[in-house]
């Protein structure tokens, strides 16, 4: 190529916007946003109460987040980032000076990085993505979304409000929302968009694919409010509240006090996702009866689906009747070892399921990143800061001040687990200062949100890695649609929820 041609070809590049030039502007961008962000924060002084090096350590937990929205390289490689540099950084940003002077630093900052991977819930979503490779292997998926679509596959709608009742039938049987949602809902319903030739990672996406699983993974953020068995971080919450406050909360007592706010949430939010991020593809009135047609073409249930099907009958029933002698992750870990010996997945195609070990990654290096600002007491300064000021306010307001603060935190957390477990004590505790509000109420209120708070991040809840690792949700379009839902969520539970339980109490 001569001069001319090679200087032809830069200007035209720069004219129509091609070539590598405006791709590698935009990640100088992305990257410098967070970047300038963190170093801003670092450079600034704590504020009063709070450690230096807990002020280092939000700086870099800061920079991470932003990272993920503005997403200079993949979302994992962020996270796996971000805990690396805190490992590095241990000393400075993770330990008080007392606990420098008793610890080995270098060997505790590693162990804090790795902790995520560790994490039950990180390796249950791992086990999803192998369920759902086992779907896909035997052809089992294909004949459940065939027989989804047969029967509702002419709008899109219904298929949305199929994929909430599912949930909603599973949720008061199921503790863990990932086996519920991830391992068991999703793997169906990821065969679906290609029925209608909307792909992965690609512009097709939204042609139906991205509507259905927003709205898998807003259902099942309400399912895992509605029932206090939805959800294993409610379980958690009931003995907690016992043990902090003294107050005893029944199931049907949940159940009642969430209805009204459930009923309006389940009944709008498939509707409310077909309005903010709609389906190209609106009907198809052919698509049930091609369905039909194409349920005859594959015949009889094969070897490997038969099997599929009975384990995944076996997971379904230890998730819901056998969670006092065997863990949720380790059922799905037992699942995923079973249809390896049984030849329904190879080991090579584990190997090969680069989405599942992407998330893998991501999630486990976001918990540990999440937990850091428990460890270096961010937490409880930022509660004992707003918990003065909401005790001063009447009890309505009061409520709702404590039902905010809970809420908005969470995108603080990598598991709702780890939320309730470092904030619920807090909150109840500050509670009870704010003269006339019953303890009674404001438990249920903190309670009740655990699940429908799990909708604002990608890493919100134990299946939203799942979702946001699909290819059919952005991250951008996550993050935007994590807000606009949950402060939707948020609104309903303070309009109608708040009221009902003051009425109630």
């Amino acid at each position: 190529m001569n001069f001319h041609s090679a200087a032809f070809l830069f200007e035209q590049s720069r004219q129509d916007g091609a070539g590598l030039f405006p791709h590698f502007n935009r990640r100088i961008a992305a990257a410098a946003i967070p970047l300038a962000v963190g170093v801003a924060m670092a450079l600034l002084p704590p504020p009063a109460g709070l450690a230096q090096y807990s002020w280092w350590y939000l700086a870099l937990f800061v920079t991470v987040i932003i990272g993920l929205i503005t997403e200079p390289i993949p979302a994992a490689a962020v996270g796996f980032l971000g805990v690396t540099i805190g490992a590095v950084l241990g000393r400075y940003i993770l330990f008080s000076p007392a606990q420098l002077a008793s610890t080995n630093p270098t060997s505790a900052a590693i162990n804090w990085a790795l902790s995520g991977f560790s994490n039950a819930t990180v390796w249950l979503i791992f086990a999803a993505f192998v369920f759902s490779l086992g779907y896909e292997k035997t052809g089992l998926g294909k004949r459940l979304s065939l027989l989804l679509l047969s029967r509702l596959g002419g709008r899109t709608l219904t298929l949305g409000y199929a994929v909430m009742l599912a949930d909603l039938i599973l949720a008061p049987f199921m503790p863990s929302n990932t086996a519920r949602s991830g391992g068991t809902i999703f793997p169906i319903i990821k065969n679906i968009p290609g029925f209608y030739q909307s792909r992965p990672n690609d512009p097709s996406s939204r042609r139906i694919g991205g509507y259905l699983m927003w709205t898998a993974i807003a259902s099942t953020c309400v399912t895992s409010s509605m029932f206090l068995t939805a959800l294993a971080p409610n379980v958690l919450a009931i003995e907690l509240v016992r043990k902090t406050v003294h107050v005893e909360l029944g199931w049907m007592q949940w159940f009642l006090a969430f209805l009204p706010v459930g009923l309006v949430l389940l009944l709008t939010t498939p509707l409310l996702a077909y309005v903010l991020y709609p389906p190209e593809l609106k009907e198809s009135p052919q698509v049930p009866e091609w369905a039909r047609q194409e349920l005859t073409a594959m015949g009889k249930l094969s070897g490997h689906e038969i099997t599929l099907l009975v384990l995944v009958l076996l997971a379904l029933g230890l998730w819901i009747f056998g969670t006092a002698v065997l863990d949720p992750t380790t059922v799905a870990l037992l699942v995923v070892s079973l249809l390896v010996v049984t030849g329904c997945v190879t080991w090579s195609d584990v190997l090969d399921d680069k989405p599942a070990f992407n998330t893998l990654i991501w999630f486990g290096t976001l918990v540990p990143l999440a937990s850091g600002l428990a460890q270096t007491g961010f937490v409880a300064w930022l509660a004992g800061l707003v918990g003065p000021m909401l005790a001063t306010m009447s009890p309505i307001a009061g409520l709702v001040g404590l039902i905010l603060l809970f809420f908005l935190l969470h995108y603080l957390f990598a598991s709702t687990t780890a939320h309730t477990t470092a904030l619920l004590p807090l909150m109840l505790t500050v509670a009870t200062k704010i003269p006339g509000l019953s303890i009674t109420t404001s438990a249920l209120a903190l309670a009740l949100s655990l699940g429908i708070m799990g909708i604002i991040t990608p890493y919100g809840t134990g299946p939203s890695p799942v979702y946001a690792g699909s290819g059919f949700l952005p991250g951008r379009d996550y993050w935007r649609l994590g807000a606009i839902f949950g402060a939707y969520f948020l609104a309903v539970f303070l309009l109608v929820g708040v009221p009902s339980l003051m009425f109630l109490s």
